[in-house]
């Protein structure tokens, strides 16, 4: 098990990283932002402009093994590359940044982004391609992001080559059962929410949450319109869409956010709540009403109830996943409080990982205060232990520089092998934030020796792959 503190270790004494060969993809990024929708095509305008610019054949190869068909041998053996590349190196400050999807609207920030990923050293992009029920992808399932204005835009096929290129893995981050939170409706008629109202998760009173304005919406304390797990639609558009990724392009990961219930009670929707009935002859409207003996044991049903339609999403985009491309890493943003995510959202992330369903949870750890941090990785060491399938997340956006160190610290102390950070945007809109965490983790990186190998993966047979 690699320590953290380890990670953290020889990059003050080091000397700089070697720059990125990616000058000459800099000059023809217009030729990898317009990669055309086949493969082959996009194969052949990468080779064609590298030539132009006298980009080295191991870039070339790079790029042309990236835009391949993500089962070929070329995308995975960059895969593995890239980390047999990792084992001999010094480990990265921090391993994985939250990308969102504002920061990948254009070919230039797609290309700021690998190239500040790598001056920061760290192993691995989760790159918003869904968002809110849209693609920032080539899609058959889902209608294109309104956002992106140039119709020819590949973000996700754009971003791939030259992260690859650069030694970065790309995971592709899709949100799940949120899937609408601007304040008219999806243009499209393809968008889910035109296409199937029904799967709208009902409020209390029976009102579809794509009815609620955006004040009610915000009184209620969610984030937009939810889908309801209950619908065996939703699960497999949630798993086609995992699938076609995978399917389509070389990521090496697919990673599910928002993959939970919006925390308002599901007892009004009807497909929760017809399921609940045919399974248990209980109306949940009705629970509060029982006499207190029946009450409890009724409670406890009928959350495990709504834990059994969230995990049965995740099953079916795991069983997705091994259908289109055995062994790509899944992985899911999850809640830090494990009794509220299970109770108040039927997110049981922890049987997740004790099952094997996914490979990592990255606990998102965004509170400001360092105590609550430190006490919620405690917390998950202690029942989980700190062999990677545990990933903790370390918000930026509300936290000075030296919080988040403190926070860093900490996890390493504890032995987490790997950290995320939340989030790239937030990181590069706060002037001076990355060069100050950096002195600040200076101290602890001198102090510590290199890694000797790198964290194990599903490709090594770690300890989170799956059997």
């Amino acid at each position: 098990m690699i320590q953290l503190v380890l990670l953290l270790a020889g990059l003050a004494a080091s000397p700089p990283l070697a720059p990125l060969a990616l000058a000459p993809v800099r000059d023809s990024v217009s030729a990898a932002a317009t990669l055309a929708p086949a493969a082959r095509d996009s194969a052949r305008a990468a080779s064609r402009d590298s030539a132009a610019t006298g980009t080295p054949g191991a870039v070339r190869d790079s790029a042309r093994a990236a835009t391949a068909a993500p089962g070929a041998a070329g995308a995975d053996s960059l895969a593995r590359a890239a980390r047999a590349r990792a084992a001999t190196e010094p480990g990265p400050l921090l391993d994985y940044l939250w990308v969102l999807r504002s920061a990948i609207g254009t070919p230039e920030e797609v290309l700021q982004v690998v190239e500040r990923a790598h001056a920061m050293g760290v192993r691995g992009l989760l790159v918003q391609v869904v968002a809110r029920g849209d693609a920032f992808y080539r899609s058959d399932v889902l209608p294109r992001a309104e956002s992106l204005r140039d119709s020819t835009f590949d973000p996700l096929a754009t971003l791939l080559p030259l992260a690859h290129t650069a030694g970065l893995e790309v995971h592709a981050w899709v949100n799940c059962a949120v899937v609408w939170s601007g304040p008219r409706p999806p243009r499209s008629p393809r968008h889910v929410l035109n296409a199937h109202p029904e799967w709208v998760v009902r409020v209390p009173g029976g009102r579809p949450m794509s009815a609620l304005s955006l004040y009610e919406l915000r009184r209620l304390r969610v984030e937009g319109v939810f889908l309801s797990p209950a619908h065996r639609g939703m699960r497999t558009w949630v798993a086609r869409i995992a699938g076609e990724i995978a399917g389509r392009y070389p990521v090496d990961g697919i990673h599910l956010d928002y993959i939970r219930e919006p925390g308002v009670s599901l007892a009004s929707d009807p497909m929760m709540r017809a399921g609940f009935m045919w399974r248990t002859g209980i109306d949940p409207e009705r629970i509060a009403r029982l006499p207190l003996a029946r009450r409890a044991p009724a409670d406890s049903a009928w959350v495990a109830w709504q834990v059994e339609q969230v995990t049965a999403i995740v099953r079916e985009v795991r069983d997705s996943l091994e259908r289109v491309r055995p062994g790509v890493l899944l992985s899911a943003a999850v809640l830090p409080d494990t009794v509220a995510a299970r109770r108040h959202k039927g997110q049981a992330w922890t049987d997740w990982v004790r099952e094997g369903l996914i490979d990592r949870a990255f606990v998102m750890c965004y509170a400001p205060i360092v105590r609550t941090v430190h006490d919620q990785m405690l917390g998950y060491a202690s029942a989980l232990g700190t062999d990677g399938r545990v990933v903790p997340g370390i918000a930026v956006y509300n936290s000075p520089p030296s919080h988040a160190a403190a926070k860093i610290k900490a996890a390493a102390a504890l032995g987490y092998p790997m950290l995320a950070l939340y989030s790239y945007d937030s990181l590069y809109s706060r002037s001076g934030y990355w060069t100050a965490l950096q002195r600040l983790l200076a101290p602890a990186r001198a102090a510590a020796p290199a890694p000797s190998h790198a964290p194990p993966g599903r490709d090594t047979g770690g300890p989170w792959t799956r059997r």
